[in-house]
């Protein structure tokens, strides 16, 4: 996985950006890491919006991400300049779709929450929910379930927006044409038509992934560019 990584971020740069991303948004356990926003944070490192990014929601997802690339990526040296800002840059889109899902009512019920929660393998035991497992990790993070599960709503409202924002996006007849096409070309020569016919799937499944995280990236940076946003680069 790690090895297909590498290689994808060289052919495809954009690839590493979204993992940065997916990986700033997603809670992560056992690494320990919990942002939250108030008004009242003094040491704020950037403002979207309503919402604040203080300096220790920072550096924690910064001092993640450094550990990714040393220890997973095995890049011996980091630009550490470069980091902070694409750290900060993937935060600040965060709090983009959580303005989307202000603005959309977007809400989490009691029971998608709990059941998101028990489905999580790290609070399992032998395939099931354990509740004191649930806690013990909180509180070996420093995290009460409160602030937890405030947490996993935000990701949770924030997914459903994006999750709108990608069911817009449909293949047109052009790009169906361009998916058969290709799939004719992959094809050429095989006899098996189950295979033929998964290797279209496959192919409109792919060109159709491609067109969603084009409109998912388009509406993010147009959302951003109204968006009220301010980062203290002297604080990063």
């Amino acid at each position: 996985m790690i090895k297909l990584i590498r290689e994808g971020s060289k052919n495809h740069p954009w690839l590493l950006k979204l993992i940065i991303i997916l990986i700033a948004v997603t809670f992560v356990i056992g690494m320990g890491w919990f942002g939250y926003e108030s008004s009242q944070q003094p040491n704020a490192v950037a403002m979207v919006g309503p919402y604040n990014i203080s300096l220790e929601e920072f550096r924690r997802s910064y001092n993640r991400m450094y550990r990714f690339y040393k220890d997973e990526l095995k890049q011996e040296i980091v630009d550490e300049a470069d980091l902070k800002q694409q750290v900060i840059q993937s935060m600040v889109d965060q709090k983009v779709w959580l303005l989307t899902a202000d603005e959309w009512d977007l809400d989490v019920s009691p029971e998608l929450l709990r059941d998101e929660i028990m489905k999580k393998k790290e609070f399992q035991k032998d395939g099931k929910f354990d509740a004191d497992l649930y806690h013990r990790l909180l509180a070996a993070n420093r995290y009460t379930p409160k602030q937890f599960e405030a947490q996993l709503i935000k990701d949770l409202r924030t997914q459903q927006a994006q999750v709108i924002v990608q069911d817009v996006a449909t293949l047109n007849p052009s790009e169906i044409q361009e998916a058969e096409e290709l799939a004719a070309r992959q094809t050429a020569g095989m006899e098996d038509e189950a295979e033929k016919e998964r290797v279209r799937q496959r192919i409109r499944l792919q060109i159709l992934f491609q067109k969603k995280q084009r409109a998912l990236q388009a509406f993010q940076n147009a959302k951003r560019l109204r968006a009220d946003v301010e980062i203290r680069e002297e604080f990063l």
